[in-house]
């Protein structure tokens, strides 16, 4: 059986294990989440050239957040890239970066209370395991959250250029060009940037098959990607902050 060392692999792990709803399958789904953390980070920073090897991986969650900081100046926010049909100014192509955000940072490292040994017996109607079972819940979700966008870091200017370098993750099966033809035309690039993803997550968007925030009887554009590739444009809009 294959063992999904992504971080979306570690969350579903994390989620079947929450299902079980067992005081022993929450330490097995803490461990999941814990590492659900550290591998986001490590999947933005595994793709860029221009961060060192020996900050591209590691198990401390802090140091990996720092790591990120120094990679990303927008690093703590939402950014959206909507490629838009530069007559009627529809966007046609829509990319998330969905950071793993300092409340997730926080909650990885309490994690690490509960991959020990316990230091007293506590029965199973218990106050604990009811408290670790809604944090782990709540982590999880903001793990989802993380997971989200399939932009592997804040799209980057080139120093004295136009261009921007972008990482996108790619679905298994599905042609690059394809999906790229609507960058091809005529358009114009819109980028914001959010202190959160919105509630209801537009068509055009490209986001992996466990983000369902979309508006009801939409068409989906969904995926589960499963590797990465580079992506070098010109920027012709505007950037915003929202």
């Amino acid at each position: 059986m294959r063992y999904d060392i992504t971080s979306r692999g570690y969350l579903a792990r994390a989620r079947e294990r929450l299902a079980e709803n067992t005081p022993q399958a929450l330490f097995y789904a803490a461990f999941e989440l814990r590492c659900g953390i550290e591998a986001r980070m490590e999947e933005y920073l595994e793709v860029w050239e221009h961060v060192a090897q020996k900050k591209k991986t590691g198990w401390q969650i802090a140091v990996l957040g720092r790591n990120v900081e120094k990679a990303f100046s927008s690093h703590a926010k939402v950014v959206r890239w909507a490629v838009q049909d530069r007559a009627t100014k529809k966007a046609t192509i829509i990319f998330y970066y969905t950071p793993v955000t300092s409340q997730l940072q926080k909650a990885g490292e309490k994690l690490g209370n509960h991959l020990h040994s316990m230091k007293h017996y506590r029965s199973e109607d218990d106050k604990y395991w009811n408290d670790l079972r809604t944090d782990l819940l709540k982590t999880a979700s903001l793990l989802e959250g993380a997971n989200t966008g399939t932009l592997l870091g804040p799209p980057l200017m080139r120093r004295g250029t136009s261009k921007v370098d972008m990482r996108l993750e790619v679905p298994p099966g599905v042609d690059l060009k394809e999906m790229m033809k609507p960058m091809l035309k005529p358009t114009s690039v819109n980028v914001t940037y959010h202190e959160s993803l919105p509630k209801e997550i537009e068509a055009e968007a490209i986001i992996p098959v466990h983000a369902i925030r979309r508006p009801r009887g939409e068409r989906w554009c969904c995926f589960q990607p499963s590797e990465s590739c580079q992506f070098h444009c010109g920027l012709h809009g505007v950037l915003t902050d929202e």
